[in-house]
């Protein structure tokens, strides 16, 4: 199970994502981050949500 404070290079493996990906996700808003002792970090409650939120997006496009 992930640790609450997962750095962003763990973050984009959990989610099977490239950095960039990852990073441009973040510029979007879309995963909130916050820091923790001067690093950026993840929460993995943060990454479970936009990991079903994409899941959910996907499979509705998949159905037309």
């Amino acid at each position: 199970m992930l640790r609450p404070g997962i750095s962003l290079v763990q973050a984009a493996r959990f989610l099977g994502v490239d950095q960039s990906s990852l990073y441009m996700a973040l510029q979007k808003g879309q995963i909130p981050t916050r820091r923790q002792n001067g690093r950026t970090v993840v929460t993995s409650g943060a990454l479970m949500e936009y990991q079903a939120r994409k899941q959910i997006n996907f499979q509705h496009w998949r159905n037309f």
